[in-house]
């Protein structure tokens, strides 16, 4: 067997490896994202125009929301942000107050501690913890700067102690840095905005989440003053940025299948010199062009379209290699996600074997278009040339 068709081979498994790891990897980036943001982030958030809620609307509202089939759980929540203070250490955060009377839908995420909270106690987030060095049983000092105490010198903020009963860990960077997480009766106490809440968040049973957005619309529709805000007005715009990405990956990584073709062309110009002195008996007894044409074209074929195969079972191998190394994690302030994982989608795994096929198909056809530029009497007379 020629060196070229072996190197033929090996450029199409290697190339198509590539693109399909790429692809497998940033399709499961895609997923896991998704999966972070739809259980991080409420599916539907409900609060009023330009004030806060007042908590006898939300316990009105509260068994309306909970009565509709799409509703998998509802929430009355106050969200705002405050700094925390660990030995001097300063630290921004978002301060999330439930009412743990209530299922609480994040409940999954508690890594260590207790699986409630009680009023003085705080689940914090796991890249805080790290940060802060702050461990189940600490103390943690919350402050929040209060406008009603105002003086010469400035505001004064409220300071607030809190007993770390939890580390709360997501998968989602921001959260997962900045979380505390507190029970709803603290938060009014530390805002001090007693008888309000901010927002009631609303979960989806899985198989409405897509339809999100136009529930929103509804609920707004038949609740004027209120403002119904879905997952997706605020991460849409960023999972089209993703796919558009992805397919950019698709389009460049191509083109490492575009340049093994070369060695296609190489190979089957290699093929038709050696055969060429069975090219000329065939053309002697009779045989058509595209008849010559078609044996050395399926032959080829077949092997480019089987090392097409095991390029794409050769990319699912590199995939899972690449997540289950330790030396590399994804960065969580630029990525969102510190995690690694794949996704073998059936249609981006048959966007690869079109494709790849497509342009080895191609660059085999080319060179053959040479056969008939072969003559009989030359191909007979200088059968070593």
């Amino acid at each position: 067997m020629r060196f070229s068709f072996v190197f033929m081979v090996l450029g199409i498994v290697l190339s198509v490896g590539i693109l399909s790891a790429g692809l497998n990897l940033f399709a499961g980036y895609e997923r896991t994202l998704k999966a972070v943001l739809l259980d991080s982030f409420a599916h539907i958030s409900i609060s009023e125009t330009d004030s806060y809620l007042s908590r006898h609307k939300a316990d009105q509202l509260i068994p309306k929301l909970e009565a509709m089939p799409e509703v998998q759980s509802v929430s009355p929540t106050e969200t705002f942000s405050a700094m925390v203070n660990k030995d001097g250490e300063v630290h921004g955060a978002l301060i999330r107050g439930y009412d743990f009377k209530r299922p609480f839908p994040y409940r999954k995420y508690i890594r260590k501690g207790e699986p409630s909270l009680d009023s003085g106690s705080v689940y914090i987030g796991h890249y805080m913890a790290s940060e802060l060095g702050l461990e189940v049983g600490d103390s943690l000092k919350v402050v929040y700067p209060q406008l009603n105490r105002v003086s010469a010198l400035g505001i004064f903020p409220g300071e607030y102690f809190f007993r770390v009963a939890g580390i709360y860990r997501s998968g989602y960077y921001e959260y997962d840095r900045s979380a505390v997480i507190m029970t709803l009766e603290d938060a009014i106490n530390v805002i001090m905005v007693p008888g309000y809440i901010s927002n009631i968040e609303l979960k989806l049973k899985p198989e409405s989440v897509g339809a999100a957005g136009k529930l929103a619309k509804e609920l707004e529709a038949t609740y004027p003053e209120l403002v119904a805000q879905a997952w997706t007005q605020n991460n849409d715009s960023l999972f089209r940025l993703i796919a558009m990405e992805k397919w950019l990956i698709f389009i460049i990584f191509s083109f490492l299948v575009l340049i093994a073709g070369l060695n296609v062309v190489s190979a089957v110009v290699t093929i038709m010199y050696d055969k060429k002195n069975e090219i000329a008996v065939l053309k002697t007894l009779g045989a058509g062009l595209n008849s010559i044409r078609g044996l050395i074209f399926y032959r080829i074929a077949l092997v480019g379209i089987a090392a097409i195969i095991l390029g794409q079972i050769f990319g699912w191998i590199l995939s899972l290699l690449i997540i289950n190394q330790s030396w590399y994690s994804l960065k969580g302030d630029v990525y969102f996600i510190d995690q690694l994982t794949i996704y073998v989608s059936p249609f981006n795994q048959v966007a690869i074997f079109v494709v790849s096929a497509c342009l080895i198909l191609i660059c085999v056809r080319l060179p053959l278009r040479r056969i008939n530029r072969m003559e009989i009497i030359e191909l007979i007379r200088n059968p070593q040339r």
